[in-house]
């Protein structure tokens, strides 16, 4: 029975009968008597499955089934639900959906009566809302597939729809690296590839020569040898207090995915999210320290009042996934609801004035630091030389849109020459919180920036490109409030290309020539690795095309590099110099502006450029060379050749 209006979509729990069975290849399958014409859909699908990752396999039936130009796969989580877009060279009178499992069911499983489909819909799509959903996946693609698309004259909603197919094997690779360095890594260490989960139990207490607590929740199994390794940090260091693991999902087939390869003690990340005490051991003798604190609160409480007072060398991370959670034991949503007992434990211990509220995550805390009355004065530096185009809308949005008032504009200007330049300079100071301060030298971007602070009146020292805008109001006071806190020192923002894409979100050593921007390319609602685009963390950098100091911190390292570092990486090396003061630096995703990234600049793209450029990577890896291999805010099984944390494949 067809439906009659072909642009209809079909609900599943009220067109149940018209899905009939069809065996294909032993496979479960269905017929869905749905008529399509030609053009752009969206399918949506969830369904419970006796295991935990499937592809639905989708071939539209034009009389004669199986035109494999039309086909779809679309990979998915049982209980999860799943969309894709699908395009029809031709008309359809059905489709056939069959079911590939990626994971090995128990013996005697019948999958096909042992499938729920809870949901099913097919949607029709105008042509410029399926690509930006396409555009939107890609991230980091757009502009390869847009050149292609171009170059190989086909059309741009055609080619882009094939890397949109393409990019559906990303998970399937993960999954095959993932895979790839149990083996390599895991069996090297381990002496062995498969492991028995259920040797150390849930919410058990394990002791080793009677002076270590194994802590596990009850949601977790760890390795056979989780406890000797993680009791073999504790006896190599004196110092350390407590020790941490990686983990992944555990399904009830023993197959592990989606691992969460951990950065070193990160308490602001810590605040935003535990991600420690679902498996971790710790000293008795700091446990009978706090017994009192453990009896009242229980263990996973206690340990998240006591984290935050732990000093760096304290806690330790072991680079190694001992720890995994139990996936088909969870009920659904159970990871991502907020945990209001973990907020009012945590909001007890912190200093009067200082609040907890529900982060961008459902399982996540924003922890708000007060700004004191007086606020202070900020001075925010923006050099520039002419670029009006793109000066004025930055100096403009600063005014009309920061709800932070006590701030001053410094725009620091590098010999600008153009009439129209230097006629909106002249009248922009009629602003009392405008001041042009000219530096009239070759361009030097850290001299030029230590030539501001010295005539800067603020307490605290904004450096700002002058190729960005003001997205939230409340930027500056949300970066105001963390550089205040004695032990902060620099504060990043988040950044966005014009098109929306991720352009900074804390930077990671190592990368490319020097260091790379995290996260760069993905969408702007996107929640990046394991979360970390919408939670406040330390990072070992952030980029200075916006960065907010107190003046005293800057002055006490010396500023920016004038002599070595003159246009690249000045900002790595301030922020590690901060660092290695004893401060910590933080990125927050709660300060957001567009930066249109080297505009005013240029690309260093003439031989003259290519040579100052190479001796500032020189310079960087011969000061700073173990820090940027060793990011403590990364992890040394994550790839140093992209900014999408995905594991190293040459592992």
């Amino acid at each position: 029975m067809h439906l009659t209006r072909p642009f209809s979509h079909l609900l599943f729990r009220e067109c149940r009968r018209r899905l009939q069975p069809r065996p294909v290849d032993d496979a479960p399958a269905w017929v869905l008597p749905l008529s399509c014409r030609p053009g752009w859909y969206m399918l949506e699908w969830c369904a419970h499955l006796p295991v935990q990752h499937a592809i639905l396999l989708l071939t539209p039936d034009q009389g004669r089934i199986n035109l494999s130009a039309d086909q779809g796969s679309l990979p998915f989580r049982s209980g999860s639900l799943a969309k894709r877009i699908l395009y029809l060279t031709q008309p359809a009178i059905a489709w056939q959906l069959a079911l590939e499992s990626m994971d090995v069911p128990a013996a005697g499983t019948d999958l096909q009566q042992a499938i729920t489909v809870d949901w099913l819909r097919v949607i029709p799509l105008r042509q410029g809302f399926a690509i930006s959903r396409m555009l939107k996946r890609l991230g980091q693609e757009q502009a390869v597939v847009a050149r292609r698309a171009e170059a190989e004259q086909e059309t741009f909603a055609a080619f882009l729809y094939q890397a949109y197919n393409r990019s559906f094997a990303r998970e399937s690779r993960d999954q095959d690296l993932y895979e790839l360095w149990q083996e390599r890594v895991e069996t090297g260490l381990f002496g062995q590839a498969d492991a028995d989960w259920s040797v150390l139990q849930p919410g058990s207490v394990h002791s080793h020569s009677h002076d270590a607590i194994l802590h596990l929740a009850a949601d977790y199994r760890a390795h056979p040898q989780a406890q000797t390794l993680l009791q073999q940090v504790l006896d190599a260091d004196s110092d350390v207090v407590l020790v941490y693991p990686d983990e992944d999902d555990l399904d009830m087939t023993g197959r592990r995915s989606n691992p969460y390869f951990k950065p070193d003690w990160n308490p602001d990340l810590f605040f935003s999210r535990d991600y420690i005490t679902a498996c971790c051991i710790y000293r008795r003798s700091w446990y009978e320290q706090h017994r009192a604190l453990f009896d009242s609160l229980g263990e996973r409480m206690a340990l998240n009042t006591l984290l935050p007072g732990l000093q760096p060398h304290q806690v330790r991370r072991i680079p190694l996934v001992l720890a995994h959670r139990l996936v088909s034991d969870r009920e659904p949503g159970s990871d991502s609801r907020f945990d209001a007992e973990r907020a009012a434990v945590l909001a007890a211990g912190l200093p009067a004035g200082v609040t907890l509220e529900p982060g961008l995550l459902p399982d996540s805390l924003r922890v708000r630091f007060p700004v004191p009355e007086p606020a202070p004065l900020v001075s925010l530096l923006v050099p520039t030389r002419d670029g009006l185009e793109v000066l004025r809308p930055c100096v403009e949005s600063i005014l009309a849109h920061t709800t932070y008032r006590h701030y001053e504009i410094l725009i620091l200007d590098n010999q600008s020459c153009e009439p129209a330049t230097l006629a909106w300079l002249e009248q922009i100071v009629a602003d009392v919180r405008v001041r042009v301060i000219p530096y009239d030298r070759p361009f030097n971007y850290s001299a030029i920036n230590n030539h501001g602070v010295a005539r800067a009146r603020g307490s605290l020292i904004g450096l700002i490109n002058n190729d960005v805008e003001v997205i939230s109001p409340d930027w500056l006071t949300e970066m105001v409030s963390h550089a205040l806190r004695p032990e902060i020192g620099c504060v990043g923002a988040k950044l966005y290309y014009s098109n929306g894409q991720i352009q900074h979100a804390g930077v990671i050593l190592g990368l490319g020539h020097v260091a790379g921007h995290a996260h760069r390319f993905l969408a702007r609602d996107a929640d990046g690795y394991q979360g970390r685009l919408k939670l406040v963390q330390n990072y070992a950098a952030v980029t200075a095309a916006c960065l907010l100091v107190r003046r005293a911190v800057y002055e006490q390292v010396g500023g920016l590099e004038e002599r070595y570092l003159t246009v690249a990486y000045n900002d790595v090396d301030f922020c590690l110099r901060v660092r290695a003061a004893g401060y910590r630096n933080l990125w927050t995703p709660y300060a957001e502006l567009y930066h249109h990234e080297s505009i005013s600049r240029g690309e260093d793209d003439t031989p003259e450029k290519k040579a100052r450029f190479e001796r500032e990577v020189a310079y960087m890896r011969r000061v700073w060379g173990d820090e940027l291999d060793h990011d403590p805010c990364y992890h040394p099984c994550l790839t140093r050749r992209g900014e999408d944390f995905a594991i190293r494949e040459f592992l």
